[in-house]
Protein backbone atom coordinates (compact mmCIF):
# COMPACT_ATOMS: atom_id res chain seq x y z
CA UNK A 1 0.00 0.00 0.00
CA UNK A 2 1.52 3.15 -0.78
CA UNK A 3 1.33 6.71 1.25
CA UNK A 4 -1.32 8.38 -1.05
CA UNK A 5 -3.72 4.74 -0.32
CA UNK A 6 -2.63 4.76 3.46
CA UNK A 7 -5.79 5.03 5.47
CA UNK A 8 -5.65 8.14 8.21
CA UNK A 9 -5.60 7.30 11.45
CA UNK A 10 -7.42 9.46 13.35
CA UNK A 11 -4.91 10.38 15.63
CA UNK A 12 -3.87 12.53 12.65
CA UNK A 13 -7.12 13.86 11.49
CA UNK A 14 -7.33 17.51 12.74
CA UNK A 15 -9.56 17.84 15.72
CA UNK A 16 -11.40 20.84 16.25
CA UNK A 17 -13.38 21.85 19.40
CA UNK A 18 -16.68 24.00 19.29
CA UNK A 19 -17.57 25.76 22.54
CA UNK A 20 -20.99 27.59 23.44
CA UNK A 21 -24.41 27.66 22.74
CA UNK A 22 -27.37 28.02 24.67
CA UNK A 23 -30.03 29.03 21.86
CA UNK A 24 -30.70 27.89 18.06
CA UNK A 25 -29.05 30.97 17.18
CA UNK A 26 -25.95 29.69 18.46
CA UNK A 27 -26.05 25.95 18.48
CA UNK A 28 -27.29 25.71 15.07
CA UNK A 29 -24.72 27.49 12.85
CA UNK A 30 -22.15 25.68 14.93
CA UNK A 31 -23.41 22.20 14.11
CA UNK A 32 -23.34 23.91 10.33
CA UNK A 33 -19.82 24.79 10.70
CA UNK A 34 -18.96 20.77 12.31
CA UNK A 35 -20.49 19.49 9.50
CA UNK A 36 -18.41 20.96 7.21
CA UNK A 37 -15.36 20.15 9.26
CA UNK A 38 -16.17 15.91 9.68
CA UNK A 39 -17.03 16.04 5.46
CA UNK A 40 -13.45 17.18 5.55
CA UNK A 41 -11.86 14.85 7.38
CA UNK A 42 -11.58 16.53 10.56
CA UNK A 43 -12.74 14.77 14.33
CA UNK A 44 -15.37 17.67 16.04
CA UNK A 45 -16.00 17.66 19.39
CA UNK A 46 -18.04 20.23 21.25
CA UNK A 47 -18.45 22.43 25.00
CA UNK A 48 -21.88 23.32 25.75
CA UNK A 49 -23.80 24.26 29.36
CA UNK A 50 -26.08 21.77 30.97
CA UNK A 51 -29.21 24.26 30.22
CA UNK A 52 -28.22 25.38 26.64
CA UNK A 53 -30.41 23.81 23.81
CA UNK A 54 -27.21 22.00 22.47
CA UNK A 55 -27.72 19.57 25.30
CA UNK A 56 -30.13 18.34 22.71
CA UNK A 57 -28.62 19.14 19.44
CA UNK A 58 -25.61 18.21 19.54
CA UNK A 59 -25.80 14.79 20.33
CA UNK A 60 -28.49 13.96 18.08
CA UNK A 61 -26.55 15.13 15.81
CA UNK A 62 -23.86 12.98 16.40
CA UNK A 63 -21.11 14.80 18.08
CA UNK A 64 -19.62 14.36 21.81
CA UNK A 65 -20.67 17.04 24.08
CA UNK A 66 -18.69 17.72 27.02
CA UNK A 67 -21.39 19.88 29.38
CA UNK A 68 -20.50 22.49 31.75
CA UNK A 69 -22.44 23.48 34.56
CA UNK A 70 -22.34 27.70 33.68
CA UNK A 71 -25.12 30.75 34.79
CA UNK A 72 -25.25 34.34 33.79
CA UNK A 73 -23.64 37.43 36.25
CA UNK A 74 -27.10 38.57 36.20
CA UNK A 75 -28.70 39.18 40.07
CA UNK A 76 -27.23 40.24 43.65
CA UNK A 77 -23.77 39.53 45.03
CA UNK A 78 -24.48 36.01 45.59
CA UNK A 79 -25.94 34.94 42.74
CA UNK A 80 -22.71 36.59 40.64
CA UNK A 81 -20.03 34.69 43.36
CA UNK A 82 -22.03 31.61 42.67
CA UNK A 83 -21.42 32.30 38.88
CA UNK A 84 -17.78 33.27 39.26
CA UNK A 85 -17.32 30.00 40.86
CA UNK A 86 -18.53 27.80 38.31
CA UNK A 87 -16.45 29.77 35.65
CA UNK A 88 -13.08 28.85 37.24
CA UNK A 89 -14.52 25.49 37.59
CA UNK A 90 -15.54 25.07 33.75
CA UNK A 91 -11.98 26.98 33.00
CA UNK A 92 -10.04 24.12 35.20
CA UNK A 93 -12.30 21.52 33.16
CA UNK A 94 -11.57 23.23 29.44
CA UNK A 95 -7.78 23.18 30.06
CA UNK A 96 -8.10 18.85 31.52
CA UNK A 97 -10.34 18.62 28.48
CA UNK A 98 -8.16 20.79 26.01
CA UNK A 99 -5.18 18.97 26.85
CA UNK A 100 -6.66 15.75 26.71
CA UNK A 101 -8.56 16.56 23.40
CA UNK A 102 -5.24 18.49 21.75
CA UNK A 103 -7.40 20.29 19.33
CA UNK A 104 -5.84 21.82 16.50
CA UNK A 105 -8.20 25.07 16.97
CA UNK A 106 -11.28 26.14 19.30
CA UNK A 107 -13.81 27.66 17.53
CA UNK A 108 -16.18 29.82 20.35
CA UNK A 109 -19.60 30.50 18.89
CA UNK A 110 -21.01 32.65 21.91
CA UNK A 111 -23.15 31.71 25.16
CA UNK A 112 -22.15 31.09 28.19
CA UNK A 113 -19.49 28.22 27.86
CA UNK A 114 -17.57 29.45 24.89
CA UNK A 115 -15.62 31.54 27.16
CA UNK A 116 -13.81 29.32 29.68
CA UNK A 117 -12.82 27.18 26.41
CA UNK A 118 -11.70 30.23 24.44
CA UNK A 119 -10.20 31.21 27.74
CA UNK A 120 -8.38 27.84 28.74
CA UNK A 121 -7.23 27.10 25.05
CA UNK A 122 -5.66 30.09 24.27
CA UNK A 123 -3.81 29.66 27.31
CA UNK A 124 -2.49 27.07 26.21
CA UNK A 125 -1.10 28.06 22.97
CA UNK A 126 -4.07 26.68 21.04
CA UNK A 127 -5.34 28.97 18.18
CA UNK A 128 -8.90 30.24 18.93
CA UNK A 129 -11.64 31.75 16.94
CA UNK A 130 -14.82 32.96 17.46
CA UNK A 131 -17.79 33.61 15.35
CA UNK A 132 -20.20 35.92 16.26
CA UNK A 133 -23.48 35.56 14.97
CA UNK A 134 -25.17 39.51 15.42
CA UNK A 135 -24.96 42.77 14.09
CA UNK A 136 -23.74 44.04 17.52
CA UNK A 137 -21.72 41.63 19.33
CA UNK A 138 -22.84 39.49 22.75
CA UNK A 139 -20.81 40.33 26.03
CA UNK A 140 -19.24 36.82 26.20
CA UNK A 141 -17.65 37.06 22.51
CA UNK A 142 -16.75 40.92 23.14
CA UNK A 143 -14.85 39.40 26.19
CA UNK A 144 -13.20 36.86 24.58
CA UNK A 145 -12.11 38.37 21.46
CA UNK A 146 -9.38 39.96 23.24
CA UNK A 147 -7.82 36.00 23.70
CA UNK A 148 -8.52 34.58 19.90
CA UNK A 149 -6.57 34.34 16.94
CA UNK A 150 -9.49 35.23 14.18
CA UNK A 151 -12.74 36.43 14.00
CA UNK A 152 -15.87 35.47 11.88
CA UNK A 153 -18.69 37.83 11.69
CA UNK A 154 -22.18 37.10 9.88
CA UNK A 155 -23.21 40.82 9.18
CA UNK A 156 -20.49 43.79 8.68
CA UNK A 157 -21.28 46.27 11.11
CA UNK A 158 -20.06 43.83 13.80
CA UNK A 159 -16.62 44.29 12.64
CA UNK A 160 -16.49 47.71 14.43
CA UNK A 161 -17.07 46.04 17.39
CA UNK A 162 -14.28 43.48 17.09
CA UNK A 163 -10.83 43.51 15.77
CA UNK A 164 -9.83 41.79 12.85
CA UNK A 165 -13.27 40.35 12.28
CA UNK A 166 -13.49 38.90 9.20
CA UNK A 167 -17.06 38.71 7.46
CA UNK A 168 -18.01 35.45 6.01
CA UNK A 169 -22.13 35.49 6.70
CA UNK A 170 -24.03 32.71 8.35
CA UNK A 171 -23.56 28.74 8.64
CA UNK A 172 -26.69 27.50 7.07
CA UNK A 173 -28.55 24.39 7.02
CA UNK A 174 -27.70 22.62 3.65
CA UNK A 175 -31.54 21.79 3.94
CA UNK A 176 -32.86 25.00 3.32
CA UNK A 177 -31.16 25.98 -0.02
CA UNK A 178 -32.83 24.66 -3.63
CA UNK A 179 -35.86 23.26 -1.12
CA UNK A 180 -39.61 23.08 -2.93
CA UNK A 181 -42.29 25.23 -2.29
CA UNK A 182 -43.92 21.99 -4.02
CA UNK A 183 -42.11 19.04 -2.30
CA UNK A 184 -42.85 20.75 0.94
CA UNK A 185 -46.29 21.16 0.62
CA UNK A 186 -46.88 17.72 -0.24
CA UNK A 187 -44.81 16.55 2.90
CA UNK A 188 -46.66 18.78 4.98
CA UNK A 189 -49.70 17.68 3.57
CA UNK A 190 -50.83 21.83 3.85
CA UNK A 191 -53.11 23.60 1.59
CA UNK A 192 -51.33 26.97 -0.44
CA UNK A 193 -50.96 29.68 0.30
CA UNK A 194 -49.47 29.16 3.76
CA UNK A 195 -48.10 32.18 6.31
CA UNK A 196 -45.54 31.20 8.32
CA UNK A 197 -44.97 32.96 12.39
CA UNK A 198 -42.46 32.03 14.04
CA UNK A 199 -40.16 33.14 17.09
CA UNK A 200 -37.08 31.78 17.40
CA UNK A 201 -36.48 28.92 19.65
CA UNK A 202 -37.45 30.65 22.48
CA UNK A 203 -40.35 31.64 21.44
CA UNK A 204 -42.04 35.55 21.29
CA UNK A 205 -45.04 35.67 23.53
CA UNK A 206 -46.35 39.52 22.36
CA UNK A 207 -46.25 37.58 18.30
CA UNK A 208 -48.03 34.22 19.73
CA UNK A 209 -50.66 36.26 21.07
CA UNK A 210 -51.38 38.77 18.49
CA UNK A 211 -51.73 35.76 15.77
CA UNK A 212 -53.29 33.77 18.07
CA UNK A 213 -56.19 36.46 18.54
CA UNK A 214 -55.42 37.71 14.38
CA UNK A 215 -56.01 33.99 12.98
CA UNK A 216 -58.15 32.63 15.23
CA UNK A 217 -60.99 33.06 12.69
CA UNK A 218 -61.33 31.38 9.01
CA UNK A 219 -58.76 32.78 6.54
CA UNK A 220 -58.70 31.94 2.90
CA UNK A 221 -54.76 30.85 3.51
CA UNK A 222 -52.97 28.59 5.53
CA UNK A 223 -51.28 29.72 9.07
CA UNK A 224 -48.71 27.55 10.83
CA UNK A 225 -47.37 29.20 13.96
CA UNK A 226 -44.42 27.62 15.45
CA UNK A 227 -45.19 28.93 18.98
CA UNK A 228 -41.61 27.58 21.07
CA UNK A 229 -42.03 25.44 23.86
CA UNK A 230 -42.75 28.43 26.48
CA UNK A 231 -45.59 29.81 24.61
CA UNK A 232 -47.66 26.67 23.20
CA UNK A 233 -49.83 26.30 26.37
CA UNK A 234 -51.12 29.81 26.65
CA UNK A 235 -52.63 29.22 22.97
CA UNK A 236 -55.88 28.29 21.06
CA UNK A 237 -57.66 28.99 18.21
CA UNK A 238 -60.78 27.95 16.34
CA UNK A 239 -59.50 28.26 12.52
CA UNK A 240 -59.63 24.89 10.70
CA UNK A 241 -56.19 26.77 8.09
CA UNK A 242 -54.61 27.82 11.33
CA UNK A 243 -52.42 25.33 12.96
CA UNK A 244 -50.26 25.95 16.12
CA UNK A 245 -47.19 23.84 16.64
CA UNK A 246 -45.28 23.69 19.78
CA UNK A 247 -42.02 23.32 17.96
CA UNK A 248 -40.88 21.50 14.57
CA UNK A 249 -37.38 19.71 13.62
CA UNK A 250 -37.62 20.66 9.80
CA UNK A 251 -38.37 23.96 9.95
CA UNK A 252 -36.68 24.41 6.25
CA UNK A 253 -39.83 22.35 5.18
CA UNK A 254 -42.17 25.28 6.49
CA UNK A 255 -40.09 28.17 5.22
CA UNK A 256 -39.96 26.02 1.94
CA UNK A 257 -43.85 26.09 2.29
CA UNK A 258 -44.67 29.62 3.21
CA UNK A 259 -44.98 32.50 0.73
CA UNK A 260 -45.73 34.77 3.57
CA UNK A 261 -42.72 34.70 7.02
CA UNK A 262 -43.05 36.95 10.02
CA UNK A 263 -40.54 36.28 12.32
CA UNK A 264 -37.86 37.73 15.05
CA UNK A 265 -35.00 39.17 13.78
CA UNK A 266 -32.61 36.58 15.24
CA UNK A 267 -29.67 36.23 12.73
CA UNK A 268 -30.43 32.25 12.67
CA UNK A 269 -33.89 33.07 11.33
CA UNK A 270 -33.26 35.65 8.79
CA UNK A 271 -30.56 33.50 6.84
CA UNK A 272 -32.84 30.56 7.16
CA UNK A 273 -35.26 32.61 5.25
CA UNK A 274 -32.94 34.00 3.06
CA UNK A 275 -31.75 30.79 2.12
CA UNK A 276 -34.88 29.68 1.10
CA UNK A 277 -36.14 32.88 -0.40
CA UNK A 278 -39.45 34.24 0.97
CA UNK A 279 -40.92 37.42 1.65
CA UNK A 280 -40.46 38.41 5.62
CA UNK A 281 -42.46 40.82 7.74
CA UNK A 282 -39.20 41.16 10.42
CA UNK A 283 -40.51 41.75 13.69
CA UNK A 284 -37.27 43.28 15.64
CA UNK A 285 -37.35 42.06 20.21
CA UNK A 286 -36.82 45.37 21.31
CA UNK A 287 -34.88 43.70 24.53
CA UNK A 288 -31.72 42.35 22.41
CA UNK A 289 -28.57 43.05 23.86
CA UNK A 290 -27.39 46.31 22.00
CA UNK A 291 -30.70 46.34 20.18
CA UNK A 292 -28.97 43.93 18.24
CA UNK A 293 -32.34 42.23 16.34
CA UNK A 294 -33.13 45.90 15.12
CA UNK A 295 -29.85 46.43 13.36
CA UNK A 296 -29.96 42.80 12.44
CA UNK A 297 -33.29 43.28 10.63
CA UNK A 298 -32.38 46.78 9.14
CA UNK A 299 -29.34 44.81 7.63
CA UNK A 300 -31.89 42.86 5.56
CA UNK A 301 -34.66 45.85 4.73
CA UNK A 302 -32.22 48.52 3.91
CA UNK A 303 -31.86 46.00 0.84
CA UNK A 304 -35.35 46.15 0.11
CA UNK A 305 -35.61 42.71 1.01
CA UNK A 306 -38.24 42.37 3.57
CA UNK A 307 -40.83 44.33 6.05
CA UNK A 308 -40.47 45.78 9.56
CA UNK A 309 -42.92 45.66 11.41
CA UNK A 310 -41.54 47.34 15.01
CA UNK A 311 -42.55 45.31 18.34
CA UNK A 312 -45.12 48.55 19.62
CA UNK A 313 -46.65 48.13 16.62
CA UNK A 314 -47.81 44.70 17.27
CA UNK A 315 -51.75 44.15 17.25
CA UNK A 316 -53.89 41.20 16.36
CA UNK A 317 -55.21 43.69 13.63
CA UNK A 318 -52.12 45.22 12.41
CA UNK A 319 -50.43 41.71 11.91
CA UNK A 320 -53.42 40.30 10.17
CA UNK A 321 -53.40 43.35 7.80
CA UNK A 322 -49.97 43.40 7.08
CA UNK A 323 -49.80 39.53 6.09
CA UNK A 324 -52.91 40.00 3.73
CA UNK A 325 -51.32 43.14 1.98
CA UNK A 326 -48.16 41.24 1.26
CA UNK A 327 -50.70 38.07 0.27
CA UNK A 328 -52.30 40.41 -1.92
CA UNK A 329 -49.62 41.94 -3.88
CA UNK A 330 -47.80 39.42 -5.86
CA UNK A 331 -45.51 41.57 -7.47
CA UNK A 332 -44.35 43.01 -4.58
CA UNK A 333 -43.84 39.73 -2.77
CA UNK A 334 -41.53 37.89 -5.60
CA UNK A 335 -39.94 41.30 -5.28
CA UNK A 336 -39.14 40.78 -1.93
CA UNK A 337 -38.48 37.37 -2.18
CA UNK A 338 -35.73 37.47 -5.00
CA UNK A 339 -33.87 40.36 -2.62
CA UNK A 340 -34.21 38.30 0.70
CA UNK A 341 -32.64 34.81 -1.34
CA UNK A 342 -29.71 37.07 -2.50
CA UNK A 343 -28.87 37.99 1.34
CA UNK A 344 -27.93 34.15 1.84
CA UNK A 345 -24.60 32.86 2.59
CA UNK A 346 -23.93 29.40 1.64
CA UNK A 347 -20.45 28.85 1.69
CA UNK A 348 -19.82 30.48 5.18
CA UNK A 349 -20.00 27.02 6.84
CA UNK A 350 -17.37 25.71 4.43
CA UNK A 351 -15.20 29.25 4.61
CA UNK A 352 -15.15 28.83 8.55
CA UNK A 353 -14.32 25.45 8.83
CA UNK A 354 -11.59 25.62 6.01
CA UNK A 355 -10.05 28.93 8.22
CA UNK A 356 -9.73 26.65 11.64
CA UNK A 357 -8.50 23.89 8.92
CA UNK A 358 -5.47 25.84 7.92
CA UNK A 359 -4.06 25.98 11.63
CA UNK A 360 -4.03 22.42 11.59
CA UNK A 361 -2.15 22.55 8.45
CA UNK A 362 0.13 25.15 9.64
CA UNK A 363 1.05 22.95 12.94
CA UNK A 364 1.72 19.68 10.26
CA UNK A 365 4.48 22.17 8.25
CA UNK A 366 6.07 23.39 11.53
CA UNK A 367 6.57 19.66 12.97
CA UNK A 368 10.57 18.14 12.52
Amino acid sequence: MNERERPIRISERPRILIAGGGTGGHAIPALCVADSLSEKGAVVEFVGAKTGIEKELVPRAGYTLHSLSLMGLAGGPVARARAGLLFLKALSRCRILVREFRPAAVLGVGGYASAPAVVAANALKIPTFLHEQNSVPGRVNRLTARFTTGVFVTFPDAGKHLRGAVWVGMPTRKELFGASREEALRHLGLEPPVVLIFGGSGGALKINLAAAEAFRTSTPYTVVQISGRRDFAQLSTQNPRHLILEYVDDIWRYLAAAEVVVSRTGAGSLFDTAAVGRAAILIPFPYATGDHQLHNARYFTEEGAAELLLDSEVTAATLRKRVENLLNDDERRERLAGRMRAMATPEAADEVAERLLRTHTRGREREP
